[in-house]
């Protein structure tokens, strides 16, 4: 077998020698840049992979396909408040909440507030719903005396030459 499948036995083959692909565009997986971005984006609460692929294109001209941002994310540890929530000790999450409670002496956020001081402190992003319950358990009285509604003060078009007529609504907020 002096044919040219003898030759090909015995060197491997390689077909890309060179190391270039379709994806030339593509930052490779360990580039600290790309690392520091997810993360800061992550600290913004910013989760969605087809929003995070448009914004690094539109602000540093680095383009990512959703996938890569799914599994460079995936990599790095970098989930929503739902799976963090799950995947965290009871303990840990406990004492995020508690944290931010003790540095609000009047009790007057609320969880959504205690939501974004914890992911803007820690860059830990837990459910909502879990900073509720949380706060209900350790500080009934405070969470009850909290004042949830909001007063905006509306002003009509009404005048009698003099006064202009305000009313005042209350809205609910959770």
């Amino acid at each position: 077998m002096s044919g040219p499948s003898a030759a090909t036995s015995t060197k491997p083959h390689n077909r890309n020698p060179t190391g270039r692909n379709q994806y030339k565009d593509c930052r490779p997986k360990d580039d600290n840049h790309v690392t520091e971005l997810l993360y800061d984006y992550q600290r913004r609460e910013i989760f969605d992979k087809k929003k995070i692929s448009q914004l690094l294109y539109d602000e540093h001209g680095i383009k990512l396909s959703e996938s890569s941002i799914a599994r460079r994310r995936r990599a790095l540890g970098l989930y929503a408040s739902g799976v963090t929530t799950r995947q965290l000790p009871e303990t840990v999450k406990r004492q995020l909440v508690l944290t931010q409670i003790l540095k609000d002496p009047e009790k007057k956020l609320g969880p959504r507030m205690i939501k974004q001081l914890i992911a803007r402190d820690t860059g830990i992003h837990l459910t909502r719903d879990y900073i509720r319950a949380e706060m209900m358990r350790q500080d009934p009285e405070g969470f009850a005396s909290r004042d949830t509604s909001v007063k905006k003060t509306h002003t009509l078009g009404i005048s009698d030459g003099e006064s202009i007529i305000h009313i005042m609504t209350m809205s609910p907020t959770c």
